[in-house]
Order: C-alpha cells, then structure tokens, then sequence
C-alpha cells in the first residue's frame, strides 16, 4: 500500500462529519478563531510524531497498549487502555458521525434515524469484514476525494450566493 492512500484513510479516519458540521457552525458562530483547534493540532501531531515514533519503531511496536504492555509488563494495563480508548472513541467521535450520517439520510431519503444509524453500522461493518483493511483504506480514499472537492465546490456556490468575498468582509461586523 502506497503513502498517498494510507495518508488519505488517515485524513478520513480523524475529520468526518462531524467536523465538517461542527467547525462550520463554529466558524459561523465565533470566526476564525474555529480554526485555531484543527490548526494547533497539527503542529501537535507533527510532534508527537517525531517523538513517540522513533520509540515505537525502536520498540517493535504499532499501538500505544502493545507499547505499554512491552514497558510494564502484564496484560491488565493495556486491556485498560484498549477499553478506555474504544468507549471514549465511541461516545465522542463515532457515536457522533453516526448521528450526522443519519440526520443526511433522514433528510436525503426520508428514512428512520434509527435505521438509518443501524444501516450505516451494517454496512461499515459489511466492508470491513468483506474485504479487511485494504478495503477501510480504498474507502476512505475515496471519502477523502470527495469530502475535499465537495468543500470547494460548497465554498465556491456559498461565496457566490452571499455576493462574494468583499461583501462577506464587509457584513461580518454585523454577523457576530
């Protein structure tokens, strides 16, 4: 597998629906300043990254449990972790673009938000265990190109229909 996939699945995997709804409603609400948590996460990434990987690599290593457990010993702690990461995931981030997921075929559809979440559940689980994470990866890059286009191509209607740049600059006092 290629970087350019495998950095696209990383993309989708951290920004979905979620953000794009959130960050939106942010910026419209509070400015610019919205921008400032995903901007200051990426110098943090780039960070963590020059610093825990070379221990990682170091330590024959791909997660953080499989780390700690090398380190200290015993099973308990990294099934501690593996459990807090999973419920933590879950209630912040997926329980999240489920609930998104469902609202677009709520109103794209008509359908039932409860079958429309269990739906979606269905089928990420349908392509993850059909084709393994080969086929997470292909996916999300085929999210990733269309989440980017799709936003400049919102971006591009959006700024058309307000009057374009000038005017947003001049009406944005007013707005906040």
């Amino acid at each position: 597998m290629t970087f350019l996939p495998v950095g696209a699945s990383l993309f989708a995997s951290n920004i979905g629906s979620g953000h794009f709804i959130g960050l939106a409603g942010s910026g419209a609400n509070n400015g610019i300043g919205a921008a400032t948590f995903e901007l200051n996460a990426t110098y943090v990434l780039m960070i963590l990254g020059w610093i825990f990987l070379p221990v990682y690599i170091k330590a024959d290593v791909f997660t953080m449990p499989e780390f700690l457990k090398k380190r200290f010993g015993g099973d308990r702690i990294r099934f501690y972790l593996t459990i807090l990461a999973l419920l933590l995931s879950v209630f912040t981030k997926i329980s999240v673009d489920l609930y998104s997921g469902a609202i677009f075929l709520n109103q794209a559809l008509g359908w039932n938000i409860y079958v429309s979440v269990i739906s979606l559940v269905l089928l990420a689980a349908i392509f993850t265990i059909g084709g393994g994470l080969s086929a997470v990866i292909w996916t999300d890059f085929i999210q990733t190109i269309i989440m980017i286009l799709s936003a400049f191509i919102l971006m591009i209607i959006c700024y058309t229909k307000v009057g374009g740049i000038q005017l947003i600059k001049e009406l944005y006092p007013y707005a906040v």
